[in-house]
């Protein structure tokens, strides 16, 4: 058998140990387009206030391939499925078969359309090891940084910085910090908590329009030096969805986490499945619900 895993993060490191509870000696073949040996991306945060480093950040040791046996390619991206033929297709123009094939693709920063975000000269998203190090070499002791979305993300983002910058501001279209989470009542005492450490609101506002270093606002308007754009993420569905596969918000599988292409499973933040909790069908994005999907793919 030949596994193809396109990913490299928890829902295709649990594909991997659960196929090799079963097939010892099966090729498994990991496609990632980061540069980087698999690492937990909640960490990011903690790497940039300093309570972690890039080595205890790797979701596995170093010799978690050679252990598992598998053939791991960094910087490589896939551009195409092709269940007719049983390959995928890379973006240098190769191919490669496969007898069963992973799809662990994750999710992708959503960037809405604002006027004037070309002007903006320093900005970032903030969802992989890549954004951190892109953020730290822009920011400094003397940066006002603004956040787009007071969210799980854009709060983290604030988090691992607020000992470094100068002054932090997150503006959201929402009324009240982790909206999709908190009530009213939680909510306020956060947002009283992160206000004590020098963090400022503008809740149930938008950004009009930017104009180099200037964010105009409904009302008023901010100046920064450094933008971090964290209004949240879009479940990376393309592979699946090209390939003629059913998709809805994320990919559709069932509990073998099987997708509608034959012999096509996948995994992670990019699908949506039954949470058991609420009875419907959703996306869960959470780092163990990726682990256990994948550890499904691989068993199936």
């Amino acid at each position: 058998m030949k596994y193809v895993i396109v990913g490299n993060s928890a829902a295709a490191i649990g594909a991997v140990e659960a196929i090799r509870k079963t097939d010892r000696t099966g090729q498994i073949l990991i496609l990632s387009s980061e540069p980087y040996h698999t690492y937990s991306r909640p960490l990011i945060s903690y790497l940039l206030l300093g309570k972690t480093t890039e080595e205890k950040m790797l979701y596995r040791d170093r010799d978690f391939y050679e252990r598992m046996h598998c053939d791991f390619r960094p910087n490589t991206t896939v551009v195409k499925l092709d269940p007719e033929q049983k390959q995928v297709l890379l973006a240098d123009g190769s191919a490669e078969s496969y007898d069963r094939v992973l799809v662990a693709t994750g999710s992708s920063p959503f960037v809405p359309p604002m006027a004037g975000l070309d002007t903006v000269e320093h900005k970032t998203t903030f969802g992989s090891l890549e954004d951190a190090k892109r953020l730290s070499g822009m920011i400094g002791s003397k940066s006002r940084v603004l956040i787009i979305g007071a969210g799980l993300i854009g709060l983290k983002c604030a988090e691992g910085i607020a000992d470094t910058v100068k002054s932090i501001t997150v503006v959201d279209l929402a009324p009240r910090v982790l909206s999709s989470i908190l009530d009213d009542a939680a909510s306020a005492r956060i947002k009283h908590y992160l206000e004590q450490h020098d963090l400022r609101f503008f809740l149930g506002e938008s950004v009009k329009e930017f104009s180099g270093n200037t964010a105009i606002l409904t009302g008023g308007q901010i100046e920064f030096d450094c933008l971090v754009l964290a209004v949240g993420v879009r479940a990376n569905t393309a592979l699946v969805k090209d390939a003629g596969g059913a998709v809805g918000r994320g990919i559709t599988v069932d509990d073998h986490m099987r997708t509608s292409l034959p012999e096509v499973y996948a995994a992670g933040d990019c699908t949506e499945s039954m949470d058991c909790a609420e009875q419907q069908i959703k996306i869960m994005a959470l780092l163990p619900n990726a682990y256990m999907q994948g550890a499904c793919a691989g068993a199936n």
